[in-house]
């Protein structure tokens, strides 16, 4: 086990300068993008800094693996139809010409980190489609801490330094500051005024204009799911917030990480010094030499009032998004391995369906290939796919950032993982944006489904 110690800044970025000027004497000048990896104590714990430009940061806390970017080596961004065949292409002339130095031989490849939006056109506050090589990438999987850092083109390991030196300096204070966070470690949280209003039936007023639309958007949704347009679609909410003072973005994601150690963290940089973050606890793709693992979770209740494997409502969304994924991922792999039935995953206070689909990808194929087949899954669009995505354009359904999109990671070999950005927030200075989303399928009532869409707002409402 690594001991983490109080780092002496100046003398260890003294000690990497060298050791990088040392590999990069191996290096051939002129290399489009090279990238060096070298081990490092454990420094910190590998939290969300705050912020800093380029930061990106993506985590399963319970699986010890934790990734932090920051600022930006070379870049991807693409929107539009065409978004997932430009991105490939420009994934693949980055490993035409990508290099990396292993001096420690950690066996560990350089990443590009980012995500992508619900709707090709993109959602605001993010662009649609983005891949970014970090000037900076430190990197934590079990009791192995490496730092990569990245060139393309010129070497400026000045400016290197100066980056990791800032860094360095907010992991320090963040990591102080998450020693002083004290959390409840208790099943029952005590209720805020807000969850027992909820709990009490006064939350929604009948006259809110929010819970009106809810009304009217579920109905229409059960009315043409009943006429046979569709079987499944899923609506979205948006809670804005607005704080005495500034939200701090590394201490909810710190709560965020305690509580919810087993869901994939993120927070990424976004326009204008905002953060979006969050902690979901639903995988979209892995994809590792041509091994494939997808999720498949939908079906939810909370604080066991519900027995999810014999309701007919959540086992009836749950099956159309197996099926559907099912019916994408068998063309495309030699062999698929499909559950007989479902388990439950338990998520704080709230439990979902779960099923996990494991397949080998068949010959010559890519993450690529799979990403804009399996995006957006009936989990968080509807089913059949195109009837859904149509009926939420047709009524313009909004979802800001990476909501229901993406964020994940992709290496130099073509390897990487995206989770799906649920149970998440934008915050910008004193204003936050939570959003959820709830399933509708024949059986729906609005009223539950509004109270599901509270239920996943809970975790971040309560980091708040």
């Amino acid at each position: 086990m690594l001991q983490r110690f109080r780092l002496d800044i100046p003398v260890f970025l003294r000690q990497l300068e060298t050791r990088l000027a040392h590999s990069l004497s191996a290096a051939k000048p002129g290399e489009s993008l090279l990238s060096v990896t070298l081990v490092t104590p454990e420094l910190f714990n590998v939290f969300f800094p705050g912020r800093l430009p380029g930061v990106f940061y993506w985590a399963r806390p319970a699986d010890r693996l934790a990734l932090l970017g920051v600022g930006t080596a070379a870049s991807l961004e693409f929107s539009g139809p065409d978004r997932w065949n430009n991105l490939g292409n420009g994934v693949r002339d980055w490993r035409r010409h990508w290099r990396h130095l292993d001096p420690d031989k950690t066996g560990f490849q350089p990443l590009a980190l980012g995500g992508f939006s619900y709707a090709h056109q993109g959602g605001g506050y993010l662009p649609a489609t983005r891949l970014s090589v970090p000037e900076v990438l430190l990197r934590r999987s079990g009791d192995c801490c490496a730092l990569t850092i990245n060139f393309a083109g010129k070497w400026d390991v000045s400016a290197r330094m100066a980056s990791l030196e800032t860094l360095l300096k907010q992991l320090e204070n963040a990591s102080a500051g998450a020693d002083n966070v004290k959390l409840a470690q208790r099943d029952h949280v005590p209720l805020s005024h807000w969850e027992r209003a909820r709990r009490e039936g006064s939350m929604p007023g009948a006259s809110t204009p929010d819970w009106i639309r809810w009304q009217s958007r579920v109905q229409a949704a059960v009315e043409d799911i009943h006429a046979g347009l569709l079987d499944k679609v899923v609506l979205t909410r948006c809670l804005r917030l607005t704080g005495e003072q500034d939200f701090d973005p590394a201490r909810v994601m710190h709560k965020l990480s305690e509580q919810y150690a087993g869901c994939t963290q993120f927070a990424v940089e976004t326009a204008q010094s905002g953060v979006f973050l969050g902690a979901s606890p639903e995988m979209l793709v892995r994809w590792h030499e041509g091994e494939i693992d997808c999720d498949a979770l939908a079906g939810t209740s909370w604080e066991g009032e519900t027995d999810l494997l014999t309701d007919v409502k959540n086992g009836r969304e749950h099956r159309l998004v197996v099926q559907a994924l099912t019916e994408t991922l068998r063309p495309l792999c030699l062999n698929l391995e499909v559950p007989d039935a479902p388990k439950i995953q338990k998520v704080g206070h709230l439990h979902h369906i779960r099923s996990l689909l494991r397949g080998r990808a068949k010959r010559g194929l890519t993450l690529f290939d799979l990403l804009p087949r399996l995006h957006p899954t009936p989990a968080i669009g509807g089913y059949p796919c195109q009837a859904a995505q149509t009926w939420l354009a047709s009524r313009e359904e909004q979802r800001p950032g990476w909501y229901t999109g993406g964020v994940g990671w992709l290496d130099a070999r073509g390897n990487g993982e995206f989770a799906v950005a649920l149970r998440c927030a934008h915050l910008h200075g004193k204003q936050a944006e939570l959003y959820a989303g709830a399933g509708i399928v024949t059986g729906s009532d609005a009223r539950r489904e509004w109270e599901e869409t509270e239920a996943k707002m809970m975790p971040v409402l309560r980091a708040l």
